[in-house]
């Protein structure tokens, strides 16, 4: 039998797309497995209700707020630096 660290080190010989295979059927499998031990429905598979995703929404916004001070690129700012960044690419 395999001890993990070994297995890690014969998985990281593969090659990238047989490497994601893996990583598929073993997401599958233990799935399946916490859905057969589960007699509860899957949070993940039912639908949220238009209530509930409003709920959501609301909750996260604002999270993401920028620190105080920060002030986004205007749209001609945002020109300007294209501009010369292909001015510079092409000159």
């Amino acid at each position: 039998m395999m001890t993990q660290q070994q297995i890690f080190k014969e998985i990281a010989l593969l090659s990238i797309s047989e490497q994601l295979e893996i990583v598929d059927v073993v997401k599958r499998k233990s799935l399946r497995l916490k859905k057969n031990n589960s007699s509860e429905p899957d949070e993940f598979q039912r639908k949220l209700s238009v209530e509930e995703r409003i709920a959501i929404a609301k909750n996260l916004s604002g999270c993401l707020k920028p620190d105080a001070g920060y002030v986004p690129m205007t749209k001609e700012e945002e020109r300007e630096i294209i501009e010369e960044y292909l001015a510079e690419k092409y000159a």
